[in-house]
């Protein structure tokens, strides 16, 4: 019928060059200042014309005056000391510094800033090792304090407004458009597996700078609407009478002599039992005639008796009287559910008379079974009964039952209230429809699959303050939106917006009892299926290939375990509100039959996960699971440098710079000498490698009691394991155990990383120096609180950083 040139003339959408603008600024609506935002497509937009579009031209406020510390001593600094060996595009550790060449120059990359301050206040850079010159004691100190106090300073007073950043505006990444598809129409397929893949940021696939917008994408959505609504809405007719004809070819007993069973000759039947007997399936509960065309033998003074049964019940008993060769019709009502039942006509008082040697007889010739008659409609699926909230009848017509129905999807699908502007064009869509003879249901898809190519559906869109670098507090739909999609990858229920509209959300006894609602509830499944399984790397174990030749135990079944035991893992600390530090070392974790074969543990059988204490120290926490172990593993052996930077980066929030481009790497298993640990010693002594393998090395060296998929072993290349480390500073351990031991001392630095993975997660953007406040604040109230999972997750959605935005992000 109507199509997409309809739908996409209503919407707006333009040529290929402004493609994504038509679909995010189109529908003769007003646009958002969020709208206008730097969007993250890959083409060419058009902005002209569009209300608001002079906030992309305000002018920036007034530079800052340039420091002369920054000319006369810190590039002097790092000319001397560093630039030798941060230029370039071959610069070590990734980190190039020669384009630092003033102040307003640094300003501009505060996080690597950020960096450069722990290193040299650290003593790890420069090298000590390296022949180059070292700086002085004051020199560094001196540097040190610049960036503190220039660059890097933060103040978290209490009475100084605070920096909550600015978020992209953000289109739904696959993930949360399936689940607000299922929420939202009620159809449980995930439409979204055939969009092209989300790029990742920060390590996430749900921060808005990076979700861009292919052209492609609105083909894949119109598709995925007309699928969705096709299903959603799926009602089918009431089926219309129809009739069924069956030749008697089975029967209840057979007859002596029956004369033929070929289809189309009559039966003769002469045994008390006898009869048709066959299955039918009724379409719809409804009236159906039973028909039977016989004839019957007057014998002992009586004709046959035969009686119809529907489903083993007698419906009506019938004493045929016709003759020989002129059989007569006899037809039975009868109310029936829809099914497939057996239909009966059964010879029910057969005679014998010995005297004169006759047998009464029933002849049957055919039965037909005709309807249903008014036919009760089938009952509603979930889905519809989900979306009709209304319908025509009873005093209502098609149009006003279409806006009541309308206004309330679209109300959901966009997150906030509708304007009535917006549902009279949806109407207009309806009314179109209707014009064209289509039912109700039928004529409600195209407005309803308007909503779901609309960027209002599409994208999470927040207005911005007027004024470019104001604050602004989301509004309560808007903040509900950001927490449900935070806990649940999903919209608001109607919890949700119930309190939104009320203004009682932000209320602190109220929010604290929401976090915890849907903590509990399924849907924060998703925390643990997209955050946790993104934080943990889960998802690179469906990449992973192990050589069975090295590890003959790795099969399918054994990687979906490891996925599964995390998963369980975690959703257990949500769900029963475990202290975060559980993640570090705990004393149980979850397997099913073959993850516990692969960990050496007993009595557990079947598929099924199943929460276990652990027999021994070897095992505890997320660092000695095996899928963290696997995804930290080489093919063919495991790799101490993997595994400590999972930890720098996953635990301790201190990754480490990226490997020097000409660093050759370890040979091939085969080719080692020794074990791992020797082979590593060697690479260390490579100067330009000794400062980072120092903090990387001894933190895997710990976990090499574990092979490459997470099995535990004594011997390595048919030597002891060597599982000894000793981290800058002087720490020592030996072993997983001790290892996670070192990890707990270091509780505060997790609990900030921890945190950085949440709010990172939860606002869809990376965190920024001027965020340093929202974590100290999140990290301290975890702390406070007993680290318990729900106090760290309602720290992050009381921040400064999830209820506001900033009109412009700062530089």
């Amino acid at each position: 019928m109507v199509l997409r040139p309809v739908l996409l003339a209503l919407l707006g959408t333009a040529t290929a060059g402004s493609l994504a603008a038509g679909l995010l600024l189109a529908r003769g609506e007003q646009a958002s200042a969020t709208a206008r935002d730097a969007l993250p497509v890959r083409e060419p937009v058009n902005l002209d014309g569009f209300a608001g579009a002079e906030a992309f031209v305000r002018a920036a406020p007034p530079a800052q005056p340039e420091d002369p510390a920054f000319k006369d001593k810190v590039l002097p600094f790092l000319q001397k000391y560093c630039v030798d060996c941060h230029k370039g595009e071959k610069a070590k550790g990734g980190l190039a510094l020669d384009g630092y060449v003033s102040e307003a120059a640094a300003r501009k990359d505060r996080k690597n800033w950020s960096a450069i301050q722990h290193t040299i206040s650290s003593g790890e850079m420069p090298p000590k090792a390296s022949k180059k010159p070292q700086p002085t004691k004051d020199e560094k100190e001196f540097v040190v304090e610049w960036i503190a106090s220039s660059l890097t300073r933060v103040n978290c007073s209490p009475d100084v407004p605070k920096d909550p950043g600015r978020v992209t505006i953000r289109r739904l990444n696959r993930a949360e458009y399936n689940n607000t598809i299922r929420d939202l129409c009620g159809v449980d397929f995930k439409p979204a597996e055939e969009f092209p893949s989300d790029d990742v940021g920060y390590g996430f696939d749900n921060i808005g700078d990076v979700l861009s917008f292919q052209p492609i994408l609105l083909e894949k959505y119109l598709a995925a609407a007309e699928k969705i609504l096709g299903t959603a809405l799926n009602i089918p007719e009431p089926p219309k009478s129809a009739k069924q004809t069956y030749r008697p070819q089975n029967i209840l007993a057979t007859p002596r002599d029956a004369k033929s069973k070929d289809p189309g000759v009559k039966i003769v039947f002469k045994s008390e039992g006898q009869g048709f007997l066959e299955k039918f399936n009724f379409s719809a509960e409804g009236e159906y005639l039973v028909r039977f065309r016989g004839w019957g033998s007057n014998v002992g003074g009586a004709h046959p008796k035969v009686t119809v049964r529907v489903g083993g019940e007698d419906v009506k008993t019938f004493t045929v009287d016709g003759e020989p060769g002129k059989a007569k019709t006899y037809e039975a009502p009868v109310k029936v559910r829809a099914g497939e039942k057996r239909v009966a006509v059964a010879f029910t008082n057969g005679f014998e008379d010995k005297n004169e040697k006759k047998v009464r007889e029933f002849g049957l010739e055919l039965i037909e079974i005709e309807g249903p008659f008014n036919p009760v409609p089938p009952p509603d699926s979930a889905s519809v009964r989900q979306l009709l909230i209304a319908r025509p009848g009873a005093g209502v017509d098609a149009r006003a039952a279409a806006e009541t129905v309308l206004t309330n999807f679209t109300r959901r699908a966009y997150r906030r209230p509708v304007k009535p502007d917006e549902v009279a064009r949806l109407l207009k869509l309806f009314d179109l429809a209707t014009k064209q003879g289509e039912p109700f249901h039928v004529a409600l898809k195209l407005p309803m699959k308007a909503v779901l190519v609309s960027p209002h559906f599409l994208y999470r869109i927040e207005d911005d303050p007027k004024n470019a670098n104001d604050v602004r507090t989301l509004n309560d739909f808007e903040f509900a939106t950001r927490l449900s999609y935070f806990l649940w990858s999903s919209m608001p229920d109607e919890e949700l917006f119930r309190l939104a509209a009320k203004g009682e959300l932000r209320k602190p006894a109220t929010l604290e009892a929401q976090v915890k609602r849907m903590l509990t509830d399924p849907k924060a499944k998703a925390l643990s299926e997209n955050f946790a399984g993104q934080w943990l790397q889960l998802r690179n174990l469906k990449t992973l290939s192990p050589d069975k030749g090295f590890f003959p135990g790795w099969d399918d079944q054994l990687r979906n375990a490891m996925v599964g035991e995390v998963e369980a893992f975690f959703e257990y600390v949500v769900r029963n509100d475990r202290p975060v530090l559980d993640f570090l070392d705990a004393d149980y974790t979850f397997v099913n039959g073959r993850l516990a074969e692969h960990y050496g543990l007993k009595d557990v059988k079947g598929a099924e996960f199943r929460k276990v204490t652990l027999p021994d120290v070897r095992r505890g926490g997320i660092i000695t699971m095996a899928s963290t172990l696997t995804v930290t593993s080489n093919p063919t052996r495991t790799s101490p440098v993997k595994r400590g930077k999972w930890i720098l980066e996953n635990v301790l929030g201190t990754p480490p710079p990226p490997a020097a481009p000409d660093v050759p790497e370890l040979p091939p298993t085969g080719q080692l000498k020794g074990t791992l640990r020797e082979q590593m010693e060697q690479h260390r002594a490579n100067p330009s490698c000794a400062t980072c393998h120092a903090k990387l090395d001894p933190l895997g060296f710990g976990l090499e009691n574990f092979d490459g998929i997470g099995g535990w072993r004594a011997l390595d290349n048919k030597k002891p394991v060597d599982a000894s480390g000793e981290l800058p500073g002087g720490l020592k351990f030996n072993g997983p155990a001790e290892l996670r031991k070192v990890l707990l001392g270091k509780a505060d630095q997790f609990r900030t990383c921890f945190a950085e993975k949440l709010l990172t997660f939860g606002l869809g953007r990376g965190l920024e120096y001027y965020d340093k406040c929202a974590l100290d604040e999140i990290t301290k109230a975890s702390k406070e609180s007993g680290d318990k999972f729900s106090a760290m997750v309602l720290a992050v959605v009381k921040s400064d950083p999830f209820q506001k935005r900033k009109g412009k992000r700062s530089e």
